[in-house]
């Protein structure tokens, strides 16, 4: 017992330092996931709203096919789309202004099920914002897939969807004359007309309206899913673009390319590559507890990954292969000259080519406006059409006058690409071209395009291009100043349903096609 007793004293008598606390446990740093933005076979997250959009249309086996054609509200296909066989003729109350799609009437949810639904049209605006400078918005490009023609969106995050021209149904008849493709959204509006999704050769928009009786194919959309509280970085599309844009470069010979566009792709390849480099040292894991402060740097460094596989995508598009000789047949259509069987930069009958500005001798990458002119030395910000040239000038308050209103060979985007005797017409060739030849839509290849044939039976085709500016019609540069005009140059227009042709004028700064003639 006295033992007992001795040692509980010596027990109480230890000091408080010589008792050794547990060790903590070291704090565990949160770890940064890498995620992927979902992309299959069936739909593509192009990075905007809260939406993924399918890769086909709805009843199409592929990307390049139409797929089937709806009156909108209807479920099924049918062979004639007209108002006497809507399903709801005469009953237009029965959507309202401002409505939308029931699930029974919409299409996409009948056929794929749920989850799957027409696009809103203020969904299809998130897609269209072709006049923005805003780097968060989706661009269109005009390309053609598995020889279909057609147009490719890009979205902000460098994901991309191939929409095919289509054309639309009215009564039994396939009208492919614009080259564009409409698509239905699920809104309603008050009259028989609806808004819909357009693309064309020269931008998107919600402006057009159809009879909702008529047939239009349908882009399904589904939502994504909830968003998660932390950032976590999705690199899966810059890398593959990477990857892309290195075999691209490593197998290309850039002689056969425009420099430009050869060079805007290798620049936007190194970028993208530091990009990546960048982000994988700097995710967010280093040195950092708080998810807060993990969403702090990931959302910005989420916006330049982003930003990097947009540009970059866009660079490979817009890569520009230039014309061969070989490419362009001279037809002799019984006429004073020669006339190229395509537009200057196609390489096959169908295609628009190159859009160039009066003067000037290659496609631009920006916008063609009187600021990046390349015979512009200065804009009036009160009017902008009075505009100070170097060269071309008739009239001194445009500039120094040189008494030049017909171009010289060496500003002749014709004979720079294709040499010898090609050229430019002039507009006494054009006009003989237009007075002597008939013209008339036809079907080539699963392209409307306008055919012109001479006078001694051969022909040419003329592409329903517009210009950098009109999306109806057909436009071509001749080698002429308008006269008295030193800001125009006198232009042919062709009616793209019509077929009449005439003598016009557009801005030098314009971008049109060119079909070159020769001796």
């Amino acid at each position: 017992m006295f033992l007992s007793l001795m040692m509980c004293l010596l027990a109480s008598c230890q000091k408080d330092e010589d008792v050794i606390p547990e060790p903590e446990p070291e704090p565990q740093p949160v770890v940064v996931k890498y995620a992927e933005y979902e992309t299959t076979d069936d739909y593509v997250d192009l990075g905007v709203g809260n939406f993924m959009i399918a890769t086909k249309n709805l009843g199409a086996e592929r990307p390049e096919d139409t797929g089937y054609f709806f009156a909108w509200g209807e479920t099924e296909p049918k062979e004639v789309y007209s108002m006497d066989t809507y399903k709801f003729k005469g009953s237009y109350t029965y959507y309202k202004d401002g409505g939308v799609l029931l699930p029974q009437d919409d299409a996409a949810t009948v056929i794929l099920g749920q989850g799957w639904r027409l696009p809103t049209v203020d969904e299809v605006n998130l897609l269209t914002d072709s006049y923005t400078t805003d780097d968060n918005c989706c661009r269109m490009r005009p390309t053609i897939s598995n020889g279909v023609y057609g147009y490719l969106l890009i979205g902000p995050n460098g994901n991309y969807v191939f929409f095919p021209s289509t054309g639309r149904m009215q009564g039994n008849e396939l009208i492919t004359w614009d080259n564009d493709t409409k698509m239905w959204c699920k809104d309603c509006a008050k009259s028989s007309a609806l808004k819909v999704f357009t693309i064309s050769q020269i931008d998107l928009s919600t402006f057009w309206s159809v009879e909702r009786c008529e047939g239009l194919p349908i882009r399904p959309v589904k939502e994504r899913g909830a968003a998660s509280d932390t950032v976590y970085l999705k690199l899966n599309v810059l890398d593959r673009n990477i990857a892309e844009a290195q075999k691209l470069l490593n197998t290309i010979n850039p002689a056969e390319y425009s420099a430009a566009s050869y060079q805007a792709l290798d620049r936007n390849y190194q970028r993208a590559v530091a990009m990546r480099t960048y982000a994988a040292e700097n995710d967010g894991q280093v040195n950092h507890l708080s998810i807060y402060v993990i969403n702090d740097i990931n959302k910005p460094l989420q916006d330049s990954i982003d930003h990097a596989a947009h540009f970059l995508r866009m660079a490979m598009v817009d890569l520009q292969p230039l014309p061969k000789p070989s490419d362009i047949k001279a037809v002799d259509l019984g006429l004073s000259v020669r006339w190229a069987s395509a537009n200057l930069g196609a390489r096959t009958e169908t295609e628009n080519g190159y859009y160039i500005a009066w003067g000037e001798l290659a496609p631009k990458e920006g916008r063609y406006e009187w600021e990046s002119y390349l015979l512009c030395n200065e804009v009036y910000e009160d009017n902008r059409d009075y505009s100070k040239f170097s060269k071309y000038v008739t009239d001194s308050r445009w500039g120094e006058v040189d008494g030049k209103s017909r171009l010289d060979l060496e500003d002749d985007a014709a004979h720079e690409f294709l040499g010898g005797d090609w050229r430019m017409p002039t507009p006494e060739e054009f006009q003989e071209l237009v007075d002597n030849c008939t013209f008339e839509n036809v079907l080539l290849n699963g392209h409307t395009v306008m055919k012109a044939t001479g006078p001694n039976g051969n022909y040419i085709y003329f592409p329903h291009a517009g210009s950098t500016s009109v999306i109806e019609h057909i436009y071509c540069w001749t080698t002429d100043m308008s006269p008295g005009a030193n800001q125009h140059a006198i232009c042919y227009e062709i009616d793209s349903f019509w077929g009449k042709a005439s003598k016009s004028w557009e801005d030098r700064c314009a971008g049109l096609t060119i079909r070159a003639v020769c001796p």
